[in-house]
């Protein structure tokens, strides 16, 4: 048995999903939620985060907003522990040797109020520093701004759904930046002995940026201008809903409006301003040329037939539910049926209100260990045609104890050859091993920033993905680009919207999922590498743990030339994340980017390369094999089976193509045979 420590981990995950707020609820966990008809707001209760905001969320729209917020007082270490607490409010006190500091959060309709008190305990003087961290790093803004009006103020404009933070009462912060992280700084304050200063400011939501323009300006009594535009579509059907953006003449976005059910946006313009803008559609693939507000204020957008762009792709089983992700051409309103297989006459709807491109719904609510079916209807909302899929079928996770054995299935490197990777699902499907879930260790497409790139990887995978959820990992073709992150809802993990690298348990074992592309030199790799020894630490109570990866540590590949991967010591990553791995007693690596099958056996670690997904396949294999190279296989499509047992893993690799001739990749002879077969055994450890 590994040696086991007693660590328990709660993560809380928010996702897009159509479940209803209730207006008032405790965690008895970790975080507490204020919550009524308008926001969400979650609020953490332990750890080095008690006393801050977690989390909010637009109820109205069910759309998170920002990650979490949080200040900062230069030279102060904050302890908060809860002070009082009520229905619509909690407060927090952090008492120290010099300082004593009181937060009160209190929630109004559409308004976070935030209060904080700093009290000198001291016959001194003091002077302090104030900053305040907004983090959005995990979701994907549309647009923000720092100014408004000449006074510094921060809006946020999400996909739907929109957050205003200011002062309460002044209307101008000092100082605000803004990134992935907006934060704001206050000047040095002096604190005169045994005084009590207090600060005050907002968080509030909204539809539309331009909808807390309004309200900022009816606040702080600045006068405005209206503006009225019209949106038409095509085919005579409502606009409402469609986003509309203000610009200027270099094409700067100023603000953002959603159409009315009058098929009007409107927008707000400070003073009496005699600038020209421009609007224009922008929402999805609906999209207007830019107008002059000061001419034509009627913009007509044509709208195409819609369809799948990306075809549903499942992710992130659970016991409880599974996530199902798709893009449409044409933002729309989608509603799934959820059936219970050995009751189908019972089912659940999932509907959404508002019209996206990107869906990443979390179906939730469901039993361990059961079958479900599901339909996906794609409602037509702008559009005059419904989309809707074939009755597929899914099974949720069982509960840990009740796994006596699972399945599971890894194969890389499909890039440009969709048809080829298609083939290959098509016999993993043939072969009806139904595994719990696949592994794919990156390059799933051949051009990472290209849309319609992804949408053919999503149609070639759609057989086994509509039914098998997927866990992925970011090869070098993915290039680290949004649309990775989009398109897949996987679980909460660490780095680019906190899902670059991630980890998860099924059954008796444990899967960690890396970056290998973040470079050594980087300020991600040492969070990278912090990150997986703390999860491997907490992780040591499985049987078997699985390290996922892109870049393998050892190859004969000389395609290119020669490289690191050649030699013993191998690139940066296996000199930082082997004795990492020997340490915690990893069982099994698997990998891709080699075109080929790979096998190496060192330190107990099974390390298995993948990489015969569909991609070109590897013809130059010329250097020494090393001393631990126990199989390798060039030519072949294939796929890696896994059978997990209480103490031991049987692994199969199975070609199902052989390609005879490089210059023609396209022409390929089908097989059937095993290329490779062994068991891993339990590791034993003395305590």
């Amino acid at each position: 048995m590994k040696k086991i420590f007693s660590v328990t981990i709660v993560v809380l995950f928010l996702v897009f999903s159509f479940s209803v707020n209730s207006e008032f609820l405790e965690l008895e966990i970790n975080n507490y939620i204020l919550s009524n008809q308008n926001m969400s707001v979650q609020i953490e209760l332990k750890g080095d985060n008690a006393g801050f905001v977690n989390n909010i969320s637009n109820n109205e729209y069910l759309y998170p907003l920002i990650n979490n917020h949080k200040f900062v007082i230069s030279g102060v270490q904050l302890i908060n522990e809860i002070s009082t607490i009520s229905e619509n409010s909690i407060s927090f006190v952090s008492k120290g040797t010099d300082f004593e500091i009181y937060t009160e959060y209190l929630l109004k309709d559409k308004t976070l109020h935030i209060k904080t008190k700093i009290k000198n305990k001291t016959d001194s003087n003091k002077r302090i520093q104030i900053n305040e961290i907004l983090n959005y790093s995990e979701t994907f803004p549309y647009f923000f701004k720092t100014k408004i009006s000449d006074n510094y103020a921060f809006f946020l404009q999400q996909e739907y759904g929109s957050l205003g933070y200011y002062l309460s009462e002044n209307p101008s912060f000092e100082r605000l930046i803004a990134n992935d992280k907006m934060s704001t700084s206050i000047s040095i304050i002096n604190v005169h002995p045994f005084e009590t200063i207090e600060f005050k400011r907002i968080i509030t939501v909204e539809k539309s940026v331009a909808d807390l323009e309004k309200a900022y300006f009816e606040k702080f009594k600045i006068d405005y201008e209206k503006i009225k535009v019209k949106v038409e579509l095509s085919n005579g059907k409502s606009s409402q809903g469609t986003r509309v953006v203000l610009q200027d003449k270099i094409k700067t976005i100023k603000s953002v409006q959603f159409v009315n059910k009058d098929g009007e946006a409107l927008f707000y313009l400070p003073g009496a301003k005699d600038e020209d803008f421009d609007v224009k559609v922008d929402f999805g693939n609906l999209q207007t040329e830019p107008v002059s507000i000061l001419n034509e204020k009627v913009l007509r957008a044509h709208v195409s037939e819609n369809y799948f762009y990306f075809m549903p792709f499942l992710t992130n089983k659970t016991e409880e539910g599974i996530t199902i992700n798709f893009r449409t051409f044409i933002p729309s309103k989608v509603n799934i049926k959820v059936y219970l297989k050995e009751n189908p006459d019972s089912f659940s709807e999932f509907k959404s209100s508002i019209p996206l491109e990107y869906n990443n719904i979390r179906i939730s609510g469901l039993k361990p260990g059961k079958t479900y079916l599901y339909v996906v209807t794609v409602e037509d909302t702008y559009t005059e045609n419904i989309l809707q899929t074939v009755e597929k079928e899914f099974q949720t996770k069982p509960v840990d104890e009740d796994i006596q054995s699972f399945d599971f299935v890894s194969y890389g490197d499909t890039q440009i050859y969709d048809e080829r990777h298609a083939y290959v699902v098509e016999r993993i499907v043939k072969d009806k091993i139904n595994p719990a879930f696949v592994i794919k260790p990156g390059d799933h497409t051949e051009e990472g920033t290209s849309e319609k790139s992804w949408s053919k990887f999503f149609e070639a995978a759609y057989p086994l993905s509509s039914e098998i959820p997927y866990y992925l990992a970011l090869g070098n073709h993915e290039r680290n680009n949004t649309i990775y992150y989009k398109a897949f809802n996987l679980p909460k993990g660490g780095g680019d919207y906190s899902k670059r690298w991630y980890s998860f348990d099924y059954g008796n074992s444990h899967f960690v999922i890396l970056d290998s592309n973040v470079l050594e030199d980087s300020p991600l790799y040492k969070e990278q590498l912090n990150w997986l020894e703390k999860d491997l630490r907490n992780s040591q109570e499985k049987k078997f743990i699985f390290v996922i990866f892109h870049h393998p540590f050892w190859t004969t590949a000389t395609e290119y030339g020669n490289m690191k991967e050649n030699l013993s010591e191998g690139h940066y990553n296996t000199k930082n994340w082997l004795p990492i791995f020997k340490e915690y007693g990893v069982d099994v690596v698997i990998n891709g980017h080699i075109h080929a099958y790979e096998r190496y056996f060192k330190d107990d670690i099974m390390f298995i390369t993948t990489g015969g997904g569909g991609a070109k396949l590897n013809t130059s294999h010329e250097a020494p094999p090393l001393d631990w190279q126990v199989k390798q296989e060039i030519g072949k499509l294939h796929y890696v089976h896994f059978e997990v047992y209480e103490d031991y893993i049987k692994v199969a690799v199975k070609a199902v193509a052989k390609v005879e001739n490089p210059l023609f990749p396209e022409k390929y002879e089908e097989i059937n045979q095993i290329i490779d077969e062994f068991y891993i055994f339990e590791k034993v450890y003395e305590k």
